[in-house]
């Protein structure tokens, strides 16, 4: 995270009430209105040209936090809004992937060769890092559900696949996520416990995760003859990542390939078998360790739930991960 969304993390958490900032044309001089607001829009979210169709429309946006994600909620006339290359290039900043939910209104959304007409209840996720426009129409209003670059992919292994790719409101999964998503604005603006923070935004982010999983299934592996494959081992991975009887020889098993064959999937992808499961298992126990929840379990009982059978190797393993041990990351993380 960000010098700035750390201090923002730490002023949400400091208050535990009132969480959420406000920003409105209503006060705003209609002359100048356009550019104020293209400075309060760049300046809150990212740098981009807000044009809107109208001289007097009007916009608000809401800003609030999750644990390690933030949250916007943008209500505006009819506009565009257009990130650039120049944009990217001059004002630079932390990369940040967002999902965007279409709460009223229409939009169409561009973003490299996907071009999709979004309406209410439809999901897509865009990357500031990478140009893109969103035109909106009438009373149009979107929840941002907006993910730092160094998280996104502990759920998405590769992003660069599915941005600009929608999630229709009538799939079921991506209707109980962006529902999830939905209710919990509604209780960061009433106010939402910092402690458990975490944890919620991880559960959320799962949810879009497989959402996009079951619509787009093997294209999330790459593009591989054996992408099918793959899918279904990650699948069975993430099933039985605690059971610390995985192994290659089941995973191979499971999905109806050898042993040989499964490490080979890995490697094709610039990775290995093992050094995917220890990821997988090391990024969950550090989910617990900085969650309360867990606070009454000890790290030997934590690295025994996420699938390992050794201690001292957990301990060396989360060291080179996260460049601590557990004990003092979950300190560092609680407190």
């Amino acid at each position: 995270m960000s010098e700035r969304g750390e201090v923002r993390a730490a002023a949400y958490a400091g208050r535990g009430q009132r969480a959420v900032e406000s920003f409105s044309t209503e006060a705003l001089v209609i002359g100048g209105r356009t550019r104020a607001w293209n400075d309060i829009y760049s300046s809150q979210l990212a740098t981009a040209d807000f044009i809107p169709r109208h001289v007097d429309f009007s916009a608000g946006l809401k800003l609030g936090g999750l644990g390690q994600i933030g949250l916007a909620r943008l209500m505006t006339g009819p506009c565009t809004i257009r990130r650039t290359v120049d944009h990217i290039e001059d004002r630079g900043g932390e990369r940040i992937y967002s999902f965007f939910i279409q709460l009223n209104g229409e939009a169409r959304f561009t973003q490299g060769a996907h071009e999709i007409v979004l309406r209410r209840g439809d999901v897509t996720l865009c990357d500031n890092g990478v140009p893109h426009c969103n035109s909106l129409g009438e009373n149009a209003e979107l929840l941002l559900v907006r993910v730092p670059d160094g998280l996104i992919h502990d759920y998405v292994s590769r992003p660069e696949l599915v941005r600009g790719r929608p999630l229709s409101a009538r799939d079921g999964l991506a209707f109980i996520a962006t529902g999830m998503a939905c209710s919990l604005w509604r209780q960061v603006e009433r106010g939402l416990d910092p402690a458990h923070a975490d944890s919620i935004a991880h559960q959320l982010l799962d949810l879009f995760a497989t959402s996009y999983s079951m619509a787009y299934g093997s294209e999330l592996s790459g593009p591989y003859p054996d992408a099918r494959l793959h899918a279904r081992a990650v699948g069975f991975i993430e099933e039985h990542i605690r059971d610390a009887s995985l192994n290659a020889r089941v995973t191979a098993a499971a999905i109806g390939v050898r042993a040989g064959e499964l490490l080979a999937m890995f490697l094709r992808r610039g990775d290995s078998y093992g050094g995917y499961v220890s990821r997988r298992r090391l990024d969950q126990a550090a989910r617990q360790l900085r969650n309360p929840r867990w606070r009454g379990c000890t790290v030997s009982e934590i690295a025994f739930s996420v699938g390992y059978n050794s201690v001292p190797l957990f301990t060396r393993s989360f060291h080179r991960r996260f460049g601590a041990s557990p004990g003092d990351y979950r300190r560092a993380e609680l407190n």
